[in-house]
């Protein structure tokens, strides 16, 4: 009797880079691993190959078995859905001891964690008009053309760093503002 196993993209990929020639070998080879668990002779480099492949289908094997002794098994009904296998990346997880059902749900909780937070909006550089209409709003008095074209030949970077928040730098230039009419700095940039 034949065992199940996953045949996963990663699979599909490794073959499709192996010549003509040699695939089929190589395809015969991982079909009876999988199915009855026969090693076949192959030479170099398909014996390569075929090891760095062989970890997947043992992997996938034990998945299948918990599943059948009450373990965490397949999370969908197979076929039900219209969508290929596989479509979205997901694969089967296995961490060698105990068909991955540890890791899966961990990944599981990671995932329903991630959901629950709030997506941080991508930092999109501000107009000139966006700079004075919040410069005029918190009653700061640098320029604003200043502030957009002094981040700009930086590209938008404070330090090192993408800039997060262009709001928070208005904040910090208003302060370094105060601090020069204070000291009598004439440079708005020099503490930049």
């Amino acid at each position: 009797m034949g065992l199940k196993f996953t045949w996963f993209p990663k699979f599909t990929d490794t073959v499709a880079k192996v010549p003509d020639g040699q695939r089929g070998a190589l395809l015969w080879a991982l079909v009876l691993y999988g199915t009855y668990g026969e090693e076949a002779d192959l030479g170099w480099p398909l014996d390569a190959i075929f090891e760095s492949l062989r970890d997947d289908i043992d992997c996938s094997k034990r998945a299948i078995e918990s599943g059948k002794r009450g373990g965490r098994g397949n999370a969908k009904a197979p076929l039900q859905s219209d969508k290929t296998p596989f479509a979205d990346g997901e694969s089967t997880l296995c961490d060698g001891e105990n068909g991955g059902s540890g890791k899966a749900e961990a990944n599981t909780r990671q995932d329903s964690t991630r959901q629950d937070k709030t997506k941080r909006e991508r930092f999109a550089p501000p107009s000139v008009e966006e700079v004075r209409e919040y410069i005029a709003e918190k009653g700061y008095r640098f320029d604003a053309e200043s502030f957009v074209a002094f981040y700009e030949s930086k590209g938008w970077k404070v330090g090192r760093e993408p800039m997060k928040s262009w709001k928070a730098a208005c904040t910090t230039w208003e302060k370094r503002r105060g601090k020069e009419e204070v000291s009598g700095d004439a440079s708005p940039y020099s503490d930049l």
